[in-house]
C-alpha cells in the first residue's frame, strides 16, 4: 500500500505489550531510496532518547488511532540502537562525525527543500510517498511555486541533494513538470477488491463497491 511519510510523523508506537515512544523522524538512502529507519523518540526513568527501528517490524498504520503499529516489546523499543549509531548526513555534519560513504537523510531535514530542475527553481519538496512492504520511495511529492499546485516524481529523477544549500537537483526541464502527475492526498489510490484508500492510508468509498466494474472502467 502506498503512505505517506509525513502524515505518519509523531505517530504513536504501539507495541506488543503497550505504547512506547512516538514517530520523530525516517531516514533513507538518496542513493538506493529505501528508507532504513525509523527514528523513535522514547521516554523513560533515565530520560527521553532517540533510537533506531528497522522497517519491517511495522504493521499497518491506524490513521484514526494515529498510532503504527511494531511488533516489539516496549522493553526492546526503548533499547534499541540510538540515533548517534547511523546518523543522518545532516547530523553527522553538525557533530563533525562524517561518515564516509553515507547516504542516508532526514526526512524532516528534506522536507521544504528547494527544487531545482535543468533551467531554474520550481518549487520545494512536500511529502515522500512509500510502498509500505518493501519501504522504498515510491514518489515524491513537490509543490510547485508558479502553478500552486503539488505533482509527484519518481526518485529516479533526482540527481543530487545538497544538505548545505538545501536544495535538490532533477533531470527535468521547468515546462516538463506541468505534465508530472498531480498530488491530492485525498485522492483514491490503492485499489482493492472492495475498498480504496487515500495516501494518508483512509479508507474511501470505492466507485466499485457492492458491484463489479465495467471492462473499460479497469
Amino acid at each position: 500500500m502506498l503512505r505517506s511519510l509525513y502524515a505518519m510523523l509523531d505517530y504513536h508506537l504501539d507495541a506488543i505489550d503497550g505504547v512506547q515512544g512516538t514517530v520523530q523522524d525516517f531516514l533513507f538512502d538518496d542513493e538506493t531510496w529505501v528508507v532504513h529507519y525509523l527514528v523513535a523518540e522514547t521516554a523513560s526513568p533515565l530520560g527521553r532518547r532517540k533510537v533506531l527501528i528497522l522497517p519491517f517490524v511495522f504493521g499497518r498504520p491506524d490513521w484514526e488511532k494515529k498510532r503504527l503499529p511494531v511488533q516489539l516489546t516496549c522493553q526492546q523499543i526503548r533499547t534499541s540502537p540510538p540515533l548517534e549509531a547511523d546518523m543522518p548526513i545532516s547530523l553527522q555534519r553538525e557533530t563533525g562525525l562524517k561518515q564516509p560513504g553515507s547516504h542516508l537523510r532526514s526526512l524532516r531535514e528534506v522536507l521544504g527543500y528547494s527544487i531545482h530542475a535543468t533551467d531554474g527553481e520550481i518549487g520545494t519538496i512536500e511529502d515522500f510517498i512509500i510502498e509500505d512492504m518493501l519501504w522504498g520511495v515510491h514518489s515524491v511529492a513537490l509543490s510547485l511555486k508558479r502553478s500552486r499546485r503539488s505533482v509527484l516524481m519518481p526518485p529516479e529523477s533526482f540527481r543530487s541533494i545538497s544538505w548545505r544549500g538545501k536544495a535538490a537537483w532533477v533531470n527535468a526541464r521547468l515546462k516538463e513538470m506541468g505534465h508530472c502527475p498531480e498530488f491530492d492526498p485525498a485522492r483514491p489510490v490503492n485499489h482493492t477488491l472492495d475498498c480504496v484508500y487515500d495516501y494518508y492510508g483512509r479508507p474511501v468509498l470505492s466507485p466499485f463497491a457492492g458491484r463489479s466494474p465495467e471492462p473499460n472502467q479497469l
